[in-house]
């Protein structure tokens, strides 16, 4: 056989490989090991990694409020290609790349200099890596509603964040999420998803964009689109919550936020897909207090439209990145 000659193996390989580049982003739930090759393997809660080698495993350190701990597995779209760049840890596959840096505050300051370290460090990778278009992000750090005034700690992360993205305008900001652990970690995990193609931000008719914030929620906006729609449309939504405007409304009624919560994604989806079909919707649920758990579960279940319908619900016991907000909802749909 001849160096370029292909062994049926090697052809069946190559065909599976090139069938998986066309399929868009897929993300399975589970409580145990994810049979089909993974990108990145997210576990919530004290769940032992199961993914394919090669996979990404990022730990967030939340606890889920209803069943098993569970993982998101973000399947791979051909082979996988994993490594180090400083202090980012990243996975890819023909599509998409996964990447996440996680830092001890106290070696850096707080967590104004954390973030500002930890963003710039991704931005540098982003400029240089095959997958340059941010689609999502993820931020997890402690005591997120400590201090009072500007000196809270989630207006103090947006300013370190917004310092470590002053090279990226709007029209380049990712869906993102930015929650609050419950316990002491001292770490600030940041994780993204990337992709060799730009999605489309997504802002919702129903709020002002958070990067438009007026200077009473702090000295740096919020630098993140309401969703994006990658180009597969898949559409990935922002943390959402009971927010018009850019007020939170509903203070102390679980209930209302609840309905005020999905009336938001509603509005996103319509503007963002219209009638497109999704086969798979997910979400995750953030709750502050888990007593509040199965009237948030028992609300939903009577409140989501059908084309929001879930079919995956993760519940987490999080605090929110402000006070008054009792939850917090973020989605994935993916098309049919």
């Amino acid at each position: 056989m001849h160096a370029n000659e292909l062994t049926a193996e090697a052809l069946r390989l190559a065909i599976e490989d090139a069938a998986a580049s066309r399929r868009g982003l897929e993300v399975e739930v589970a409580a145990s090991a994810c049979t089909r090759p993974v990108l990145a393997q997210i576990r919530f809660g004290h769940l032992a990694p199961t993914a394919s080698a090669g996979a990404l495993d990022i730990h967030v350190q939340l606890e889920p409020l209803r069943g098993s701990p569970v993982s998101e597995f973000w399947i791979a779209n051909g082979a996988v290609q994993h490594g180090s760049s400083g202090p980012i840890r990243y996975a890819s596959d023909s599509q998409h790349l996964f990447g996440v840096i996680e830092m001890d505050e106290r070696e850096h300051g707080g967590i104004v200099a954390a973030a500002a370290t930890a963003y710039e460090a991704m931005a540098e990778f982003q400029r240089h890596c095959a997958f340059p278009h941010l689609l999502r992000m993820w931020n997890y750090l402690d005591d997120i509603n400590a201090g009072d005034g500007d000196d809270e700690r989630y207006r103090q992360f947006c300013v370190g964040r917004s310092r470590g993205l002053r090279d990226l305008n709007a029209a380049g900001f990712p869906a993102a999420t930015a929650i609050g652990h419950q316990h002491t970690t001292g770490r600030l995990q940041v994780f993204w998803l990337a992709a060799r193609t730009p999605g489309t931000a997504v802002e919702n008719p129903r709020q002002i964009s958070a990067y438009r914030y007026p200077r009473v929620h702090g000295p740096a906006s919020p630098t993140f689109a309401r969703a994006t729609l990658a180009g597969d449309r898949t559409l990935l939504i922002s943390g959402t919550a009971s927010i018009v405007g850019h007020s939170s409304v509903h203070a102390d009624d679980v209930v209302a936020q609840v309905d005020e919560t999905v009336r938001n994604m509603t509005a996103l989806r319509a503007l963002a897909l219209q009638q497109t079909p999704h086969r798979r919707t997910l979400l995750k649920v953030y709750v502050r207090h888990p007593a509040d758990v199965e009237t948030i579960a028992s609300r939903l279940r009577a409140v989501l439209p059908p084309e929001l319908a879930a079919h995956e619900v993760i519940y987490l016991a999080a605090d929110i990145c402000r006070r008054e907000l009792l939850l917090e909802i973020e989605g994935i749909q993916i098309p049919t």
